[in-house]
């Protein structure tokens, strides 16, 4: 858990730095004692997170809002929202294991199933950053002859930027007959990718829009290939460890301990996930918190330099008449769907995978995180995530 911050560390180091500078209260020699070096403060943490005011009334319709909610049995899970570092909800209900009583806690980890294409198109942006790729580079040279033998035919004109905004007009893997009966099994990047690449597109490359979990599991595959490193050490080294993500990560198998367990809905436990066959485009694991300090990362350009987050929330393609995702959106970003609330840019992704339902919107223009993490998979995250999103903008 990334844990709330308060400033009670730097009051008191101040507070220790005024009594050092203080007169003596008693006798004794009247000149100064030898001077003491002073202690340097910390530089301030642009995601530092405090407690709003006592009686904030957006916080009290927030958690009268989530504990009704909880009361009904339509949310089990745990929520989070943030403005301006101000932490106005941290709410968890239900159980994390029903068969063992286990409660949610507002730090219990979940998979976070698409919410992980969000850190996999990032992951690109670095390297494209970097100079070890550009996003207009055809996919083919990084995928041969590791991931596949031969570039099928249909893909040589497929780029990267079009695995990633879902225009390359991949069959999605999670449509196929086998995906599901095979989700419980350990599995490899080489074996997923041979499953769709005999496929025929869906269309021709460029020429329209469908969302596609096989493009990100092949955007997984070339930031292995460039990096030489498999996919959950790039995630470490480049995102997870520098912003500090301590309950976030990507497992081949499943979680660490004590992670929510998936229900399709109350009472009813969902079939098993082996994480290598989510793979990049659904494999990675949060909690709240950490998604909360993901969000905020973008508005400070902790993450990446704020050019590299203009082309992540930015209109990579448009989406259908009904919206990305059957979501309402305007377009789709690089893994956060573009859309506004009440006027103000709102970027979010939904992530739905067999016992889960997951769903992160980030205000850049108002400093506003709104997390929403479900074990049971009928429930509305998405509905939850844009009210309480909307409580934040209009303060309850």
């Amino acid at each position: 858990m990334q844990a709330v911050r308060s400033s009670v560390a730097v009051v008191g180091a101040l507070a220790a730095i005024a009594a050092c500078s203080g007169a003596p209260s008693g006798g004794g020699r009247a000149d100064p004692p030898p001077a003491r070096p002073v202690p340097s403060l910390a530089p301030t943490d642009p995601l530092a997170t405090s407690a709003p005011p006592a009686g904030d009334k957006t916080a009290a319709a927030m958690q009268s809002y989530l504990r009704g909610l909880a009361a009904k049995k339509k949310f089990t899970g745990s929520a989070l929202v943030i403005r301006h570092g101000q932490v106005l909800a941290r709410f968890a209900a239900g159980e994390a294991d029903e068969a063992k009583h286990i409660p949610v806690r507002p730090d219990t980890i979940f998979r976070l199933a698409s919410v992980s294409k969000q850190f996999t198109a990032m992951l690109v942006l670095k390297q494209r950053d970097r100079g070890q790729l550009r996003l207009d580079d055809k996919i083919c040279p990084y995928l041969v002859p590791k991931y596949v033998k031969a570039c099928p035919k249909a893909w040589k004109s497929i780029t990267i930027r079009q695995i990633l905004s879902h225009t390359s007009g991949i069959p999605d893997i999670s449509e196929m007959p086998d995906f599901f009966p095979k989700l419980s099994k350990p599995t490899t990047t080489q074996e997923i990718i041979s499953r769709f690449s005999s496929k025929p597109l869906d269309f021709k490359p460029g020429t329209n829009w469908k969302y596609s979990n096989s493009g990100y599991i092949l955007a997984g595959a070339i930031i292995e290939k460039v990096t030489n490193k498999p996919y959950g050490t790039v995630l470490h080294d480049d995102i997870t460890g520098p912003l500090g993500l301590t309950h976030t990560g990507y497992s081949n198998g499943s979680p660490p301990a004590g992670y929510a367990k998936g229900y399709l809905k109350l009472g009813s436990p969902a079939g098993s996930i082996n994480g290598s066959q989510a793979n990049a485009a659904g494999g990675v694991y949060s909690n709240v918190d950490d998604l909360g300090r993901w969000d905020r990362s973008f508005g400070s350009n902790k993450v990446a330099p704020a050019a590299t987050v203009k082309d992540a929330f930015g209109s990579q393609a448009r989406c259908p008449s009904g919206g990305c995702l059957d979501s309402p959106s305007s377009a789709y970003g690089f893994g956060w769907l573009v859309d506004t609330l009440r006027g103000h840019r709102y970027r979010y992704h939904p992530g739905l995978l067999q016992g889960y339902h997951a769903s992160n919107g980030y205000l850049p223009d108002d400093d506003i995180a709104v997390v929403v993490l479900s074990n049971v998979q009928d429930t509305d995250v998405n509905g939850i995530n844009r009210h309480l999103a909307t409580l934040a903008l209009t303060g309850g």
